[in-house]
């Protein structure tokens, strides 16, 4: 057996995979010129981290179990070594990631216990990067998974490894004949288990996502909204009962804002600002996405804010409009729809596609400007109002083809002459 040079462990932490400020500590394996990494399971935060002599620092009560961990970890790999050695193997980095791997096997995560990790590292982000409603919805979807595993495979857990592309198919039939879940939520479920994954595959627990790339359509579900005869019937409409023309007041106010029930309901007179055209604005951010949504107020949105400046649940709640719950409102509309005469469901929601789509692309605003004061993430989610624009005008093209193509009353008299 030839030479081999003394077997070198040290321990790092991985800079290009950071995941919430929290970087993959790896254990890197030097022999005869030739170096392997392999995951030891821990993260760090590079303040934590003392790179020349690869070891936690920090607050001892924190550290020093895991400074151990690793040290456990460099004896094994140096127990293992030297076992290989005297059986005068054949040893390379490579044989000896495998057989560390193969005696770690026992160790593997397993996709529950996977998805309890991801869901504890996004809870410190409640408040900063996600909303807690968001959050509150991925103990649903990991649930989801444990069910899924519990009833149909018969299973406590699955490892990662023994999870192949079958998984995502059988999942999602789950979903849809157990669950009776409606396309699009379904969709949320199965995005959910392919982040978790991939989460693990940054961590180095899982080799790759067996499921990256797993098509699971998005069914385009039908946007209502109001026309302007159907807006303006509703403003102009003299409602006698206080509780209705208050709620009336207060959807016209999202019909020429775009503000969802959520996000009005929190607006206060500190949102209000003077643009640089000196125009009264609103400036806020939308809770779903703490994406910036500001609107510049048109007059039958300020004559509504200045209706209520005293009123007494604005006044001592500090609000711009006297908000009632999203269900009473969504059943007062109701109501309305009915002396209005408007059979479309009338909803808080349907006052956000009218004010996208009668009120602004309708009457030439762009759809960047449309896009930037709904406070969507991206031109796609805007460019479903254009979608639903088309076919409007399509409609009306078809109209208008249809008169312009009536014999003129010139024609008419001329044909009877014949």
């Amino acid at each position: 057996m030839k030479k081999l040079d003394f077997l070198k462990v040290s321990f790092m932490v991985r800079s290009d995979k950071k995941e919430s400020g929290m970087s993959p500590v790896l254990m890197m394996l030097f022999l005869e010129g030739r170096r392997a990494y392999i995951s030891t399971g821990l993260v760090a935060e590079f303040k934590n981290w003392d790179a020349k002599y690869g070891r936690f620092i920090g607050d001892p009560s924190k550290v020093n179990t895991k400074n151990e961990f690793l040290e456990r970890l460099k004896m094994d790999v140096l127990r293992i070594y030297n076992e290989m050695k005297s059986k005068e193997d054949d040893i390379t980095v490579d044989v000896l990631r495998q057989k560390l791997k193969g005696e770690s096997e026992s160790k593997a995560k397993s996709l529950i216990e996977c998805c309890q990790i991801y869901n504890s590292s996004f809870e410190k982000l409640v408040g900063i990067e996600i909303g807690e409603i968001t959050f509150g919805r991925y103990a649903t979807f990991a649930a989801r998974i444990n069910d899924f595993i519990s009833s149909k495979l018969k299973l406590k857990d699955i490892l990662l490894a023994d999870i192949k592309y079958s998984f995502g198919i059988e999942y999602e039939h789950y979903l849809k004949t157990e669950l009776k879940l409606h396309q699009n939520t379904l969709v949320k479920y199965i995005q959910y288990l392919n982040r978790v994954l991939d989460y693990c595959v940054k961590y180095e627990w899982l080799e790759k996502n067996v499921l990256f790339g797993y098509k699971c359509p998005v069914k385009q579900s039908k946007r209502e909204y109001l026309n302007q005869d159907e807006l303006q019937r509703i403003m102009d409409k003299v409602i006698n009962i206080d509780r209705l023309r208050e709620v009336r007041d207060i959807f016209v106010f999202c019909c020429h804002t775009g503000y969802a029930y959520k996000d009005a309901a929190e607006l206060t007179p500190d949102h209000i600002g003077t643009g640089i055209n000196g125009r009264k604005w609103i400036y806020t951010s939308r809770q779903k996405t703490d994406n910036v949504s500001n609107v510049p107020l048109l007059d039958q949105a300020m004559e509504i804010i200045e209706k209520y400046r005293d009123h007494p649940i604005c006044v001592s709640k500090n609000r711009l409009l006297p908000m009632k719950s999203n269900q009473k409102l969504n059943s007062y509309l109701k109501e309305i729809a009915d002396i209005c005469g408007i059979s479309k469901p009338m909803t808080m929601h349907i006052a956000r596609h009218t004010f996208a789509t009668t009120v602004l692309l309708s009457n030439g605003v762009s759809m960047e400007a449309t896009s930037k004061m709904l406070g969507h993430s991206s031109l796609k989610t805007t460019q479903i109002y254009g979608k639903i624009l088309e076919t409007r005008v399509g409609a009306e093209m078809e109209m208008l083809s249809a008169k312009l193509s009536k014999p003129t009353e010139t024609e008419i008299k001329l044909n009877q002459a014949k």
